[in-house]
């Protein structure tokens, strides 16, 4: 691809970052600005504060290039891709295979995880969910939409069969995903090896969230700690992409 050409006025819509975005929201937004630093790519970040709402399908971040809209980290992944721009022209099938699984592990066990703490958890929603996510709007919209948004996750919760879970049973869960993740990564500085690709970008950004958030309930955060090769990565892309 011809980025000067073809690649134009790009902009990633988000929630406000620090103030109102959601662990699993915030680690998605963070994770695209990472993969697209991988590609350097260029983009700006606009923060708004109703970014799923404007996103046709309520999903964030939303990239937004010329007249076309890409909402969530695989569509904009896959739609960079088809622009001719790729982190996986390195990798075999099987490395693309395992890349992939990891992918899918963080992205419907870890959010599932990260989901459970913020919505079910009632110290974590009283102080700290249902005011961020009320934060953009006015009385009575402020309690109302929270209220409803804690409805929806859990039913969510519960058709995936994880109502009735305890923490201790989440954590095990989170225990885990890091397990499997940092024996992928072992030594390597990415998990395939010496290059990054887009799973890099996803664990980073769940990771260094889980690493920063500021919560009630710290077992998930406490448990990934335990694994200090995850921590190194995040410290290391964090380094690399963002504070050079």
């Amino acid at each position: 691809m011809n980025a000067a050409q073809d690649w134009e006025d790009v902009s990633l819509f988000t929630p406000y970052l620090n103030d109102q975005a959601l662990m699993y929201d915030f680690a998605d937004c963070l994770a695209v600005q990472t993969f697209l630093r991988m590609t350097s790519l260029p983009f700006n970040v606009r923060q708004r504060p109703n970014v799923d709402f404007i996103s046709p399908d309520g999903v964030v971040p939303l990239l937004k290039i010329n007249k076309t809209l890409i909402t969530g980290f695989n569509a904009i992944v896959d739609f960079v891709h088809k622009k001719g721009v790729t982190l996986t022209s390195h990798l075999s099938e099987t490395q693309v295979a395992d890349m992939r699984a990891n992918i899918s592990m963080i992205e419907h066990l870890l959010t599932t995880v990260e989901k459970f703490v913020l919505w079910k958890h009632d110290e974590t929603y009283d102080k700290v969910t249902r005011l961020r996510y009320g934060s953009v709007y006015h009385w009575p919209l402020s309690t109302v939409l929270p209220f409803l948004k804690r409805r929806s996750v859990l039913e969510e919760l519960a058709d995936k069969d994880w109502d009735a879970k305890t923490m201790d049973e989440v954590g095990e869960q989170a225990d885990k995903v890091f397990r499997a993740l940092s024996a992928q990564l072992g030594t390597q500085k990415y998990l395939t090896g010496d290059l990054p690709t887009e799973a890099d970008a996803l664990l980073f950004g769940h990771m260094y969230t889980l690493i920063t958030v500021r919560l009630p309930l710290t077992n998930i955060t406490n448990i990934l700690k335990k694994y200090t090769n995850l921590i190194e990565f995040t410290k290391r892309v964090e380094q690399q992409y963002f504070k050079q």
